[in-house]
């Protein structure tokens, strides 16, 4: 090689040297120009249902309308309250959290530590604090031990469904060291059914819940770039116990004696992961007894429609009993509610049915407002005078005393149809307002006796046991839940109105009161103006 192609060769060499070393302290410079800022975190735990709170009582589908003996449940899906929180709603035992810094996909830190009520300690080789470039935009994930890392996801199993949390904030930060809140939510969704209603729950609410194939998430994958969770394993939930008990609120008073929906049995939470469908679960022999029998029931499906239960998110199965009150209708037929004109049905009714045993039912509407007798109130005027009170409870001749003349004192007369027993007139005279057929072709109202009245204490689901004191002190019961047997169908409330028996106590006459707390058999003066109410044996 010629001395000039060396000098050449070794210029070349020189210059590239110097070349790369400027490009080395250009890249230095460009890296020094970007500024860190010191970035602090504090934990805000949420409670399962917080992003739904202010929906709660939204009903998040149809109500479901299924009988169940002398029980109708109207069946919805609601938010539930959310969890209640301290006033700063941060952590208030340790916990440990792993927390990253995501800019444009990319993780930029990560640091672990525990978090508690006064302060962070950082796990070894983690600094308490994060140093990230200033004036960006940074995706901030938090998560606890419940939730194992993988790669840029996260996977979580239903065993963990119920601990497992996750936070995920978008913020950009400025130009100044700063603490940031970052708020963690459970990945875990839950669900419980509570039985509601009008009355107290005396006794305690059994069940099971299963799903409808293996529709059941057992693990799920959190995918940190797209916030998305994807199942990825599925899996049928065997039946499960789904207990409550009874109702805690107080009796009677609680609802205003049969007003609101005040009474509560709640199952335990069930806890799924999310993207659960409620369509995908049922609820099998839900048993108890509300109102006046035993009563069972299937909900082939917790919700008609599809409804994806979120992460976090806390509802419930709504299941509101109401009374199936039994009519007599003008066919002589015994049905519901459901199969009357006023609910749906091609019948009439024309009573409410207050004892079956005894075929015996009472009057949708008043006979009318009138004194018992116009005779002399100081003179006895029935055949079979009461002197005991508490014979009143087993005097059951209302027929007798209304329609034949040898139950009534000299002078003998029909009372039905004489102007002397204004209440009795009142009776016999009643018509329904509609022609009836079959087995009712013939019969007869009349004006009960007090120990055929006392039934209708049961229609506000009083306690029977208090029949037996009925003659002696006011007997708690639902009034206002009583006065829908009547109203509902078209009839007039019987709360709050005395309403004369055919009964006679010494010299007096007898009658039923109930109020909207309480029920009573009483007496007074004839000459009184009180409610006459027919009944009939059907």
């Amino acid at each position: 090689m010629t001395t000039m192609k060396k000098r050449v060769l070794l210029f070349g060499i020189a210059f590239g040297i110097i070349a790369l070393a400027s490009c080395s302290n250009d890249d230095n410079a460009r890296e020094e120009k970007e500024e860190t800022q010191t970035i602090q975190f504090r934990i805000t735990e949420e409670g399962f249902g917080a992003d739904t709170e202010l929906t709660r009582a939204t009903v998040t589908d149809q109500p479901q309308i299924i009988a169940a003996g002398d029980c109708e449940a109207e069946v919805s899906i609601e938010n539930a309250p959310s969890e209640k929180q301290t006033a700063t709603r941060a952590v208030t035992t340790p916990v440990h959290y792993t927390i990253r810094a995501y800019h444009n996909g990319t993780l930029r830190g990560e640091m672990k530590g525990t978090f508690t009520p006064t302060g962070f300690t950082p796990d070894a080789g983690y600094s308490a604090q994060m140093k990230l470039g200033k004036n960006h935009t940074y995706d901030f994930v938090c998560f606890n031990d419940q939730v194992t890392p993988n790669g840029n996801n996260l996977d979580i199993t239903l065993a963990n469904a119920a601990t497992a949390r996750i936070g995920r904030q978008t913020i950009a930060i400025g130009a100044t060291d700063q603490t940031i809140n970052l708020s963690s939510k459970h990945v875990g969704c839950r669900i419980q059914t509570q039985v509601v209603a009008k009355k107290d729950i005396p006794t305690a609410m059994t069940s099971t819940i299963e799903s409808i194939g293996g529709t059941v998430a057992q693990s799920v994958s959190y995918d940190l770039i797209t916030d998305t969770y994807t199942p990825t394993a599925t899996a049928a939930m065997p039946a499960t116990t789904n207990n409550s008990p009874t109702s805690a609120e107080t009796k009677y008073w609680a609802s205003n004696f049969g007003q609101t929906y005040s009474y509560t049995s709640s199952a335990p939470y069930l806890y799924f992961l999310p993207g659960m469908d409620a369509a995908n679960l049922k609820l099998n022999n839900l048993s108890g007894t509300i109102f006046w029998k035993p009563f069972s029931m299937n909900i082939a499906k917790l919700s008609t429609a599809t409804k994806i239960l979120e992460a976090n998110g806390s509802y419930t199965i709504k299941i509101k009993m109401k009374p199936q009150f039994t009519y007599l209708m003008s066919d002589g037929s015994i049905g519901l509610f459901r199969q009357t004109t006023f609910g749906g049905g091609a019948k009439t009714p024309i009573a409410v049915v207050i004892n079956q045993d005894k075929k015996l039912a009472v009057a949708l509407r008043d006979a009318g407002k009138c004194k018992w007798t116009l005779r002399l109130s100081s003179t006895w005027q029935s055949q079979h005078r009461i002197f005991n009170r508490a014979d009143m409870l087993t005097t059951e001749n209302g027929y007798a005393e209304t329609w034949d003349a040898a139950e009534t004192a000299i002078p003998q007369v029909v009372k039905a149809t004489s102007t002397d027993f204004p209440a009795f007139k009142a009776v016999g005279d009643y018509t329904p307002g509609v022609s009836v057929s079959g087995p009712l072709v013939g019969k007869r109202w009349y004006l009960p006796s007090i120990g055929e009245l006392k039934y209708a204490y049961l229609l506000g689901c009083g306690d029977p046991s208090g029949l037996a004191q009925i003659h002696d002190a006011w007997q708690n019961c639902y009034g206002r839940l009583s006065d829908i047997a009547f109203t509902q169908v078209g009839g007039t409330a019987i709360v709050n109105k005395y309403l004369w028996a055919s009964t006679e106590y010494f010299t007096k006459a007898t009658s039923f009161i109930m109020r909207d707390n309480a029920a009573i058999l009483t007496y007074g003066y004839k000459e009184y103006d009180s409610f006459a109410r027919a009944f009939i044996k059907y």
